[in-house]
């Protein structure tokens, strides 16, 4: 009997040794470089607001504590932002940026259930003109307001006519 305890012990102290490295890596990532709009995942996902138009809500929202996103319009990919290091606010690199086209530089975690997850590395602003503002040919306002005219979600937008 001692023996196998012997021999049992002996077994799990080796596989565990052998595990330890496992343990200690963390998360697989790789580097990208997405362009995308930075939204508000509650107004967003919620009732469908997004754009220049609801950035006054989007700024309440991020008062309030919500975590932003990045949202590849091209692809129609959502990612969840996050920093890059612990103790860091996630909203603090994309916070001047909110409903505006950026272009981010991270590290990509594929998180269980598909989530894509994007650690803020480096933030840029979109070039202006027509790829960071598709409506600019149309509407002379839309350095102010992008795509106002055609914003079907105007009118259901609870902060539109609200300043904060």
């Amino acid at each position: 009997m001692k023996v196998w305890c012997r021999v049992l012990t002996v077994l799990v102290a080796v596989l565990a040794a052998g595990a330890a490295p496992a343990w200690a890596q963390g998360a697989k990532h790789k580097p990208v470089t997405v362009t995308g709009r930075v939204v508000d995942n509650i107004c967003m996902l919620g009732m469908g607001l997004k754009g220049e138009g609801h950035r006054e809500c989007a700024i309440g929202c991020d008062k309030a504590g919500a975590r932003m996103a990045l949202l590849d319009e091209k692809a129609n990919v959502l990612y969840t932002l996050m920093a890059d290091k612990p103790f860091v606010d996630p909203n603090s690199q994309i916070r001047e940026h909110l409903e505006r086209i950026v272009t981010i530089k991270g590290d990509l975690y594929e998180a269980p259930g598909g989530q894509k997850v994007l650690a803020i590395k480096e933030v840029q602003a979109a070039q202006a003109g027509s790829a960071a503002n598709p409506c600019a040919a149309q509407n002379p306002c839309a350095a102010k307001n992008p795509c106002a005219a055609k914003n079907p979600c105007a009118a259901k937008n609870p902060c539109a006519t609200k300043k904060q």
